[in-house]
């Protein structure tokens, strides 16, 4: 992943461990490149930010279903408080001493301009899971057995 090499200086200096659960054979996707980096580039660079600095751990899983491919960023920091919760994508809303508030923004446009979606999970001072879902371009398509009359 060309994300996690970028970022992996600054991920070591924090001491935290990247556990990837990476399936192999994923379906091809019709994607922009360079935005689906950002998106991804975007989820880890919060999940680390999110772990405090005695360390912790990031773990990125993906796979896919008949409809989709997966993506998985799940992080062992702070978490995201339920106040926060309802309005983590607004533009300008961080929790952070600096950025911009937007990147959260631009994960959630990127991703539905791919025809997919996010879901988000976390638990205040346990981490916070978010897990991008985009379409296959050739989706399994399971037919039901034939009815036998009655």
């Amino acid at each position: 992943m060309d994300v996690l090499k970028l970022l992996e200086p600054e991920i070591r200096q924090r001491g935290i461990q990247i556990n990837t659960e990476l399936q192999t054979g994923l379906p091809i996707l019709s994607l922009d490149p360079v935005q689906i980096k950002q998106v991804f580039y975007n989820l880890i660079k919060n999940a680390y930010q999110a772990i405090p600095p005695a360390g912790g751990t990031i773990l990125i899983k993906s796979g896919y279903t008949d409809d989709s491919v997966f993506v998985t960023v799940a992080d062992t920091g702070c978490g995201i408080s339920p106040e926060v919760m309802g309005s983590i994508y607004e533009p300008f809303l961080t929790t952070k001493s600096t950025g911009s508030g937007l990147g959260l923004l631009i994960v959630r446009r990127i991703v539905k301009e791919h025809g997919g979606s996010i879901t988000l999970a976390s638990q205040t001072g346990q981490g916070t899971t978010f897990t991008v879902f985009l379409p296959r371009v050739e989706r399994t398509i399971r037919l039901l057995p034939p009815s036998v009359p009655s």
